[in-house]
């Protein structure tokens, strides 16, 4: 992903791979490079912003929005438990056994949850709310869930 930064601004040895690399020849002004990191590793990095509409946490969660048709979507790729919040959109689950938790339901709010990994993930609802009358729901590899909240509980719209 390209990433406009200042020249010579990039830290070496701070998990962060520049191409081109960094020289003094480059020119003054904004230069685009790819930056490459393990997001294993970005602990050492706190935040990083790795493209427009783009963001990693420290915990290893991709985030992105963008637009299709005027609708803005917001992605999260998590490869650790999770808690939903109201601006997500898509969840997917990068690594198995974790828990992707849906926040209290707010009346026809749709969340899309895909377990990207092998194995199973859970998905959890808060408190005493339920997703289709149970607690939790599991989604197995490559499927994926919709659900939306009628104002009583989550209701699982689609199973992929």
């Amino acid at each position: 992903m390209a990433y406009s930064r200042l020249p010579n601004t990039v830290q070496a040895g701070r998990g962060l791979t520049q191409t081109p690399a960094s020289t003094s020849t480059n020119p003054p002004g904004i230069v685009e490079v790819m930056l490459d990191s393990n997001i294993a590793t970005t602990g050492s990095l706190g935040m990083v912003q790795v493209g427009s509409g783009l963001a990693i946490t420290t915990e290893g969660i991709l985030s992105a929005t963008g637009s299709s048709s005027g609708t803005i979507y917001s992605v999260k790729l998590t490869k650790v438990s999770y808690t939903a919040i109201t601006d997500d959109y898509y969840i997917g689950a990068t690594d198995s056994g974790i828990t992707i938790t849906l926040p209290k339901g707010v009346l026809g709010k749709t969340y899309a949850i895909k377990n990207q990994d092998n194995g199973i993930i859970t998905v959890k609802a808060t408190g005493s709310e339920k997703i289709d009358n149970s607690s939790t729901q599991t989604i197995v590899t490559n499927k994926a869930i919709i659900v939306i909240f009628d104002g009583t509980q989550w209701q699982i719209m689609s199973t992929i």
